[in-house]
């Protein structure tokens, strides 16, 4: 039977009238309009009676009743006119405009369902948290009284296996004399709690309170990270989220060390309609380290001085209108160790794919750029800090001093709409200028054209056509200083050098596919004709953004392979390569390619180690072999075409094998370059991970320096993970020396609980 249940105005409740299915409503019930009244309540129940008028209405068998966007279900219900009350009995459940559920052995409500008094309550909450009670007083629907209750966001039945269903004893769960959940300022409290892991008491707190699972962010502490370093001795982070608004927000998390003291950490963050901001920082007084140790081999240890060190982070931007952003990412620290020292790194949105953190040089950048259809501006300034310390196997040590100021790198390019022998041409210009406090300063303009046109034949054979038109300028001051590039070279103090660098050529490429038994191949070969003039990188030219090229088949079919504009590619070469892949539909891929460049004539653009510059160039390439997602094999490689040795060789390969999975790296890397700051380098990169069951599992990683035969790092971790919580414990152990920086033994211990505290 299905009954509607309408109000007659705001003196009387929603329950106070009683009409079955398929009777007549009386004329202006508001149940016979189109529009519900905001009062209305509708039900189901199995059977509807009513001894007298206006005696209470019984409602027995699976009864279903909807008031608002409440909903209740109950074996029986009872409504009392007179005393406007409604007992629920059986397996009660109300689910709110929330959709949170509570359930009931029996509850005594208001008539709108808002006030009550409930036995053997519980709720399923948001993100799988559960609370429950012997007793529940529910208040306007704005808060819920609680007595002898138990929270946690575990399982607390097994759900899977042959047991499923069962009973368990939930991984944590807060258990209290007395809680208030209170929802109009998203939180619940405690009081007289004690927190148990599986079942076992092991804190008591006379209050706490936590944010309520509906709030997606609140103020309040966060999991703490606890661990003991030879380094820093006993060590534990506290962090604090700071909710300010709902723009804005920060983090707090101090460090305090049992030898250095406390480092003082926070991140502000803030979003708005037209940009993004986020700001990081640290400082610390530390003094001595109190037991110096060996350095590295070759380098004395020297004992830190006191005094206070630092670092700031910092990422963002500002739109101003549609045309114009202003952007900026800086990263700047007190000295060469503090990063490695405290274990500092960039975090949330602060974090790089390459975390300069962990590399030998930070940078720092503010950006103009303005677009407007096919116009695009950019200014930059870079600061560049380096965090390389002193070692006796470079020739070249680099002095702060000669670390230049890129004040201001301007870059203009311009599309032009149309079409020049039926292809794209754009214009565009740079311009550069390097200051240093100690060593020569640089200005440099360069101004050119491109242009370039793909064709297509009938046959599948591709072409591309393309040239470009380039004037450089340089002028140098303070040669007589030296710089980190060429120091002391003779001569004037200024100077002035241009250069008129045209280039031209022209692309084929024939990409093919074929089926070839089962496996579809894709085979596709490429030549590539370049003509520039030749001998035109004059010596008095200083390479100040071109130091760096790493020569492999992915930039084997750049024209011009310098990184920057101060190195130029010239005279008459040829590219030549070829790519094949092969695809089995049992899931077996495998891809590789190889080439190498012909010259005319030798160049002195690039340092010989890069592999470029003589008449044949070093053969570059890749192979790679995957099987579904289960084994991988990636290879990159380099080799001297003339003694056929493997200058540059980067392999990784991984493997998934049921609770197995892990994977290996090598680099090997035979380039010196006394400018670059390069020096040889061999290192075996592996890591690894065992399930043991659902919820454990060990691993480790292990990195090598072959070159030096000596062990870099090693992390042996412990980690468990469940529906509710996560816990970690690592023991770390970083060769990691310098001048100032001591080997370190570590120990990190994290943990999160959800819905408590993440």
């Amino acid at each position: 039977m299905t009954a509607a249940l309408a109000g007659a105005g705001a003196a009387f409740s929603p329950w106070a009238s009683v009409y079955a299915a398929g009777e007549l409503l009386p004329p202006g019930d508001p149940s016979s309009s189109d529009q519900e009244s905001p009062d209305e309540v509708l039900f189901e129940a199995d059977m509807v009676s009513r001894e007298y008028s206006d005696g209470p209405i019984v409602a027995e068998g699976d009864v279903r009743a909807y008031f608002g966007e409440r909903y209740l279900r109950a074996d029986r219900l009872i409504y009392d006119p007179l005393k406007d009350i409604v007992i629920a009995e059986g397996d009660v459940s109300i689910t709110d405009e929330n959709m949170e559920t509570a359930f009931f052995g029996r509850v005594e409500l208001s008539g709108d369902l808002r006030d009550g008094i409930a036995e053997n309550f519980s709720a399923l909450l948001k993100d799988n948290a559960r609370l429950a009670a012997a007793h529940a007083i529910e208040e306007q629907g704005a808060r819920t009284r609680l007595s002898h209750a138990v929270y946690t966001s575990c399982e607390v039945c097994k759900t899977s296996g042959k047991n499923k269903g069962k009973k368990k004893t939930p991984t944590w769960r807060m258990k209290a004399l007395r809680v208030t959940r209170d929802k109009e300022r998203k939180v619940i409290r405690f009081y007289h709690a004690f927190f148990e892991i599986k079942g076992v008491p092991i804190l008591y707190m006379p209050f706490v309170q936590v944010p309520d699972p509906s709030v997606e962010r609140q103020s309040g502490f966060l999991p703490p990270r606890i661990g003991a370093s030879t380094r820093l001795g006993f060590n534990i982070e506290m962090p604090y989220y700071l909710a300010i608004s709902n723009s804005q927000d920060a983090t707090f998390f101090p460090k305090f060390t049992a030898n250095d003291g406390t480092l003082w950490q926070g991140e502000y963050r803030r979003r708005g309609k037209h940009g993004y901001h986020v700001l990081s920082g640290g400082i610390i007084d530390s003094p001595n380290q109190p037991e110096p140790s060996p350095g590295a081999p070759g380098i004395p240890f020297v004992e830190s001085p006191p005094g206070v060190r630092w670092h700031y982070f910092g990422r963002g931007y500002r739109n101003f209108g549609k045309s114009w952003r202003v952007s900026y990412d800086f990263e700047r620290v007190s000295d060469d160790d503090y990063l490695k020292q405290y274990d500092v790194e960039r975090r949330g949105d602060l974090r790089q794919e390459l975390n300069r953190g962990r590399t030998n040089q930070l940078r720092s950048n503010m950006r103009v750029a303005w677009t407007r259809g096919p116009n695009e501006l950019t200014f930059d300034t870079y600061l560049f800090q380096g965090l390389r310390p002193p070692d006796p196997n470079l020739p070249v040590q680099i002095d702060a001093s000669n670390t230049p100021y890129v004040l201001p790198l301007i870059n203009y390019r311009r599309h032009l709409k149309t079409t020049i022998a039926g292809g794209r041409t754009s214009i565009g210009a740079n311009i550069a200028s390097l200051y240093r406090t100690g060593g020569t300063d640089s200005q440099r303009f360069t101004a050119s054209a491109n242009w370039d046109r793909d064709i297509i034949t009938r046959n599948g054979h591709r072409f591309k056509l393309f040239a470009e038109l380039r004037g450089d300028a340089f002028f140098f001051q303070d040669l007589d200083q030296g710089t980190e590039l060429l120091p002391g070279v003779p001569g004037d103090s200024t100077q002035f050098v241009s250069r008129f660098a045209p280039s031209a050529g022209v692309e084929w490429s024939y990409p093919v596919a074929r089926d070839v038994g089962n496996a579809r191949l894709l085979l596709e070969p490429r030549v590539q004709l370049v003509a520039s003039p030749s001998n035109i990188n004059s010596s008095e030219i200083i390479n100040e953004d071109s130091q760096s090229i790493e020569f492999d088949y992915a930039g084997l079919f750049d024209f011009n392979k310098a990184t920057g504009y101060d190195a130029f590619e010239d005279g008459q070469r040829m590219n030549v390569g070829i790519s094949a892949s092969a695809i089995w539909p049992s899931g077996i891929t495998v891809e590789g390619s190889i080439g190498q460049q012909f010259r005319i004539q030798s160049t002195d653009a690039f340092n010989t180690s890069v592999g470029l510059g003589d008449t044949q160039s070093d053969i570059v390439g890749s192979l790679n072999f995957r099987y579904k997602s289960l084994l991988g094999l990636e290879n990159r490689f380099r080799i001297d075409n003339k003694t056929g040795d493997i200058q540059r060789a980067e392999s990784m390969a991984f493997f998934r094998a049921g609770p197995v999975n892990g994977a290996v790296s090598y680099v090997r890397l035979n380039e010196e370059n006394a400018l670059a700051n390069l020096v040889r380098r061999e290192e075996l990169t592996a890591r690894g991970r065992v399930k043991l069951n659902d919820n454990w599992s060990v691993g480790g990683a292990w990195r090598l320096d072959l070159q030096g035969n000596r062990t870099i790092r090693q992390d042996f971790t412990i980690g468990y993970e469940d529906e509710c919580s996560t816990f970690g414990l690592t023991y770390r152990r970083d060769r990691t020396r310098s001048t100032t920086l001591k080997p370190d033994n570590a120990v990190l211990l994290s943990f999160t609980l959800k819905t408590l505290a993440n």
